[in-house]
Formats: C-alpha cells, sequence, structure tokens
C-alpha cells in the first residue's frame, strides 16, 4: 500500500509586529502570499481584516508580537470523494498578559484596552477555522485559517491524525534547512523531521532530498526509511533525521499500541499525556555521512498522545504541564507556543505535533 502524504513543509512567513507601521507590512505581505497561490480577492480581503485586528490587539495587549503565515492544503483522503482544498494559516504569537475570559473576547463590545471590543468577533466570523489559547500572564496564540474555497464541512476533511508545525529558517535566510514531511499507510501515521546540517542553500537540499526519499517509500518501517535516506543523502552534506509512527485506529478502539521512533543526530522525540512524558532516543550520526546504527524504539502510545519531533534550533528543556489546556488545544498552538518561548534564534528550527483523532475513521 502507498503512503498518502498528507502533509510537506512549507516555510512559514514571519511578521514582527512592534511598531504600527509594521501593521500594514505584514497586511500586504500576506496578501501577496495568498494572491501567490491563487486566492481572490474576497479571501485576501478577509486576510486583511483579519491581520489588522489580530497585529492591533497584539500592540494593544501585548506592546509587540509576530505574525507566521504559510500556505496549506488538504488532500482528499482514501475513500472520500472530495476535492482538495488550499488556503492561507495565520498564526498570532504574543507574550503578553494573556486573556482571562476567551468566551467574553468573541463577544462584540467587550474590551480591556477602551477600544470599541469587535476585533476578535470579526476575527471569528471571517475565519474558517479557528483556535486560540491563552492563560493569564503566558501569553496568547491564535490559529486562523482562510480556506480559498472551503468545500464543504471541515469535519469531512478530517483525518485520523490532526498535527501541525512551525517551520522558520534561521533570521536573514531565505530558505530553510530543516524539512517535515508526513502520510497515511496501512492504518498508521508516519512523519519525518530532517535537518539540514548548517543552514541556508545546501542545508535545504539535504532536507529535501530526505523528505522526498520519504514520499517514494510507502509503508516501509521507520528504519527502511532512515537507511533509505542514508544513501539518498549521499550526494548531500547530510542530516539529522528522525522518523516517527503512529496507529490511527488502535488507540481509538482501547487496544494496546506503540509509537514507533528512528532517528540520526539532533531530532528530539517525545510522547506526552497527562500523566507524563516519554522521550525517544537517537542514536549519534550524519544521515548521508556517518550512519552507524537505524534502531527502532517503541514507547506506549495512549489514546490521549501527543507526540511532539523537534529539530536542535529549539531548545530540550521545556514541559507542557506549564501551560494549562494546551495540550487540548489544535497542535498547531503547541508548536507555535514552544517554538514563541524556547527557540534558541541561531538556527533554523522546526516543530512538529500530532495527535490521533480517537474514533475517526479513515
Amino acid at each position: 500500500m502507498e503512503t498518502v502524504l498528507n502533509g510537506l513543509s512549507a516555510s512559514q512567513q514571519r511578521f514582527e509586529v512592534g511598531d504600527p507601521s509594521q501593521v500594514s507590512y505584514a497586511r500586504r505581505g500576506i496578501g501577496e502570499l495568498a494572491h501567490s497561490i491563487g486566492c481572490g480577492e474576497t479571501v485576501i480581503g478577509k486576510l486583511a481584516i483579519i491581520v489588522t485586528e489580530c497585529a492591533t490587539n497584539q500592540l494593544k495587549h501585548a506592546q509587540r508580537g509576530e505574525l507566521l503565515a504559510r500556505p496549506i492544503s488538504e488532500a482528499a483522503l482514501p475513500g472520500r470523494a472530495l476535492p482538495s482544498r488550499y488556503g492561507i494559516e495565520l498564526l498570532a504569537i504574543d507574550s503578553g498578559p494573556g486573556i482571562r475570559d476567551l468566551h467574553a473576547c468573541f463577544v462584540d463590545g467587550y474590551t480591556t484596552a477602551g477600544s470599541p471590543g469587535n476585533g476578535m468577533g470579526a476575527i471569528q466570523r471571517l475565519a474558517d477555522d479557528l483556535d486560540i489559547w491563552s492563560a493569564a500572564g503566558l501569553g496568547t496564540v491564535l490559529r486562523i485559517v482562510v480556506w480559498a474555497d472551503p468545500g464543504g464541512a471541515a469535519a469531512q476533511y478530517r483525518g485520523p491524525v490532526e498535527y501541525g508545525a512551525i517551520n522558520l529558517p534561521l533570521q536573514g535566510e531565505t530558505l530553510c534547512g530543516d524539512a517535515w514531511t508526513c502520510g497515511y499507510a496501512e492504518d498508521e501515521f508516519t512523519v519525518m523531521v530532517a535537518d539540514g546540517l548548517g543552514h541556508g542553500a545546501l542545508a535545504n537540499s539535504a532536507a529535501i532530498a530526505a523528505t522526498d526519499t520519504f514520499g517514494r517509500l510507502g509503508p516501509s518501517s521507520v528504519e527502511q526509511i532512515v537507511e533509505a535516506s542514508h544513501e539518498a543523502l549521499r550526494p548531500t552534506r547530510g542530516a539529522a533525521l528522525g522518523v516517527a509512527r503512529i496507529p490511527t485506529r488502535a488507540a481509538a478502539a482501547g487496544t494496546s499500541s506503540v509509537a514507533r521512533f528512528c532517528g540520526v543526530g539532533n531530532i528530539a522525540a517525545s510522547v506526552w499525556t497527562p500523566q507524563g512524558h516519554r522521550h525517544l532516543v537517537s542514536h549519534a550520526g550524519i544521515v548521508g555521512h556517518q550512519l552507524r546504527k537505524a534502531q527502532e524504539f517503541q514507547v506506549d502510545w495512549p489514546q490521549d498522545g501527543l507526540l511532539i519531533l523537534h529539530s536542535d534550533g529549539l531548545a530540550t528543556r521545556w514541559d507542557l504541564s506549564r501551560y494549562p489546556g494546551l495540550t487540548l488545544r489544535h497542535p498547531t498552538l503547541v508548536a507555535a507556543t514552544l517554538y514563541r518561548d524556547f527557540t534558541r534564534g541561531r538556527d533554523d528550527v522546526t516543530v512538529f505535533v500530532a495527535r490521533a483523532c480517537c474514533g475517526e475513521p479513515l
């Protein structure tokens, strides 16, 4: 059975918001991104309002923040007669005082800054998908999606795994030296995160060579994927690589199941639950040049598990228990919050988070 690719990394475009003059720059840049993938004027107009409201809120309440935007697509899954759809995912991230009453902030007229109080309500009405996490003293992160063509009820596109990612180049670089990809095969979901050595174009070439290999291998074992990538990356400068696999049905049925991981180099992987977390082992080496051993490690995969992979652009000393309720939100919000608080700032960074949607068939 062939792997059905369901996601491929597209680096976010990052827009800093620290001054009113930067709002128009972000609005224009995100509009150009939407236009470049074929979005019409109606979608671009929606995004303009959403960007303005998000950035204005950041300036009012947090004094500064950032917006991350990237094109996204959802392919028709096996057995579903649905067209693919595409659009823009926007993340609004700040480290401000947080929102004490999330429900009230979406009611028109509610304000804590003396403004008309219609901004969050407008964002909710214009967004096709919206999720938010915030806590007092811990800032706010929003995920907003505007589809070029919503194409029917969102539930019809929901796959058996919900996932999200942050993928950003080192400041000043155009190309990201990290890449990720994921897909379904035989009731399992597999993800690869690759970190090309160094940064810039050569690192990007190595990472893309790895994700291209992933797409050709079908339901191979995680060890076989790493070994095949090792051969494919020989002409490149090499990469750190992590491949993880989780079941899409067993956990939902309440039966025993495991997460599998094979890693080489500094790709961190862990499984988180409300009860605790387990880290998965990655061997030393460079895929494409120094591969002493490709070894699969397993850990119990619970029904409420979160799978997290990240490159070494993110520090390792973080704890999700610090963020009340975050693990219940969309995985992209988890990735964005970790990026906000733990990015090292001196390398490319990728954070990938996945959760099985229990009971959701393919």
